[in-house]
């Protein structure tokens, strides 16, 4: 064996037995716990199929799109905006679109201003963070701002909603599109993301519904 082919070798087995987590700059996903203490993965970055291989059996009996517990199904019954999302889902709206327009619906605001959210749809159209996620971070910041006038307020009754929004999330499944579509498939499974999207919105903006 060469000088050269020894050296290679070596550094071939020096970053072989670099853990993962070490690789920061991979933005590889990394396995933990999601809120029921089961393992799964929590996303850093773009997520590929290959990446989730690990994970994916346990994400997807839970997830977004599988069947819903009996849990579930008794609160997207009793969810407006998850009975609202029907009117949207697979009508020419985009995830962004559906979450955004019920969650304005609910809040009994109007809807001339919807097609703000087209853009990120798809994921900023670039398979990034789901639509259905950025939707809801602006059905969370008019709910702020239909409760609080001073914008100082309006941050601090927000940034915890939108914490706790992203949190559940991350517990359930990719952040982004792209690591979404390669894990569901259908327009039946599509719409149980967007349901238990806007079932959990509901949830925290319902004060705004109110006031």
């Amino acid at each position: 064996m060469s000088k050269s082919d020894a050296q290679q070798c070596s550094r071939r087995q020096i970053l072989a037995s670099i853990p993962p987590v070490a690789c920061c700059g991979l933005a590889l996903p990394l396995i933990g716990k999601d809120a029921f203490g089961q393992p799964g993965p929590s996303v850093a970055g773009e997520v590929t199929g290959a990446a989730l291989a690990r994970g994916a059996s346990a994400q997807e009996k839970r997830g977004f799109w599988a069947p819903y517990t009996p849990e579930e199904q008794n609160a997207v019954d009793a969810s407006v905006m998850a009975q609202d999302i029907l009117n949207y889902a697979g009508y020419g709206y985009g995830c962004a679109e559906c979450s955004y327009v019920v969650g304005l619906r609910y809040m009994g605001e109007p809807e001339e201003r919807l097609s703000a959210a087209g853009v990120f749809s798809g994921g900023f159209s670039q398979g990034d963070l789901c639509g259905f996620l950025t939707g809801s971070m602006m059905a969370i910041g008019v709910a702020a701002g239909k409760l609080h006038k001073d914008r100082q307020a309006m941050r601090e009754f927000s940034r915890p909603l939108a914490k706790e929004y992203w949190e559940w999330w991350e517990s359930r499944g990719p952040l982004h599109c792209s690591g979404l579509r390669e894990l569901y498939s259908g327009d039946e499974q599509f719409v149980r993301m967007g349901q238990r999207a806007v079932t959990k919105l509901e949830e925290l903006i319902a004060p705004a519904r109110r006031a």
